[in-house]
């Protein structure tokens, strides 16, 4: 029998192969490693009261990752401050994957709107988007305009401007109005109210002229009690099809108008990069599901989804958009 060869003297073709093979390991993409382990429990963190979009859009994302993860997933409300108090407490959690900031425009508007926060937004990384809601320009009946055309010419001629209604000083239907104005040169006189409800009230009884608000409001559109005139975003909106965009009107002052809302979540700066990449991934597959999407579609939010670094430009274009008319008009959240 042969004595087998010293392992020195192995010949240079097995060993290169092994080489290859060890090579070909440490190099096998993310999916195919151990994933990160997850707290037991891990908490979304929401900064708005209970029931509202954000809040619906955390609890139906939850109960997917509770499935998906089989642990704990809560969501706790932290409301107040205009998000502040919330997103505070998320940007000192512990960067360990236990805490996700569930969040919307609020998170942009406060870095401009506010001189100085008790939290640096960068104590927070951009996670995953969620989706994005557009606004409704609404009017009341009595508006003599059927489109936007007719509405900026009705604005113009008017010796004394028109009251445009808001869910409240800092809102993003706040600013909208306020942009909108500022890109055809004509003065609102802006009405806050505590919430949508009251604002929506006062302009169907006729107290203000228009409003910018959700497609939820829509029903009052439908019913006569309002007029629907446009979309707020650069693109229609799936929830309203029919209804074209500000940007269509014609209107060269209007020609680049786009201003929606968003939804997505944020971890703690310094979450380890696999744990956040896992993070990522285990969302975006919640995301995809047709039952996660019809929910988000009910709020009405329109499902988006972006890389994680997709997400990070998205924002920062965020605070493009709305910096310019928030500084100019000086605004304030209330």
């Amino acid at each position: 029998m042969t004595p087998p060869r010293p392992r020195h003297l192995l010949p240079r073709r097995w060993g290169l192969r092994a080489l290859l093979a060890m090579a070909g390991a440490a190099a096998l993409p993310g999916w195919a490693q151990e994933a990160p382990a997850l707290p037991r429990t891990v908490t979304l963190l929401v900064p708005y009261a209970a029931g509202g979009v954000t809040d619906n859009l955390a609890r139906a994302l939850a109960r997917r990752l509770a499935e998906t993860w089989g642990n704990t997933v809560l969501v706790d409300n932290k409301p107040g401050g205009g998000t502040v108090i919330g997103t505070a407490a998320a940007a000192r959690a512990p960067a360990d994957g236990a805490t996700l900031l569930v969040t919307s425009f609020g998170f942009i508007g406060n870095q401009i709107m506010m001189p100085s926060l008790p939290y640096a937004p960068q104590a927070l990384t951009p996670l995953s988007l969620i989706g994005e809601s557009t606004g409704v320009l609404f009017v009341h009946p009595s508006v003599p305009a059927n489109n936007v055309t007719e509405f900026v010419r009705w604005l113009r001629a008017r010796p004394t401007p028109a009251a445009f209604a808001s869910s409240g000083n800092g809102s993003s239907v706040h600013v909208m109005a306020e942009m909108f104005a500022s890109a055809i040169g004509v003065p609102i006189v802006h009405v806050p109210y505590k919430g949508n409800a009251p604002a929506l009230a006062d302009l169907i009884g006729g107290q203000v002229q228009a409003m910018f608000d959700s497609t939820g409001a829509l029903m009052h559109a439908r019913s006569g009690r309002l007029r629907a005139l446009a979309v707020s975003t650069a693109a229609r909106s799936a929830l309203a099809p029919d209804l074209p965009t500000i940007a269509e009107s014609g209107d060269p002052a209007l020609a680049g108008f786009d201003a929606g809302s968003w939804f997505g979540l944020f971890v703690p700066a310094g979450t380890p990069a696999a744990l956040q990449a896992r993070l990522h991934a285990d969302i975006d597959a919640a995301l995809a599901q047709k039952s996660m999407q019809d929910e988000v579609l009910k709020t009405g939010v329109e499902p988006r989804r972006l890389t994680q670094a997709g997400f990070a430009a998205y924002l920062k274009r965020q605070l493009e958009i709305w910096g310019p008319v928030i500084r100019d008009k000086r605004i304030r959240p209330d």
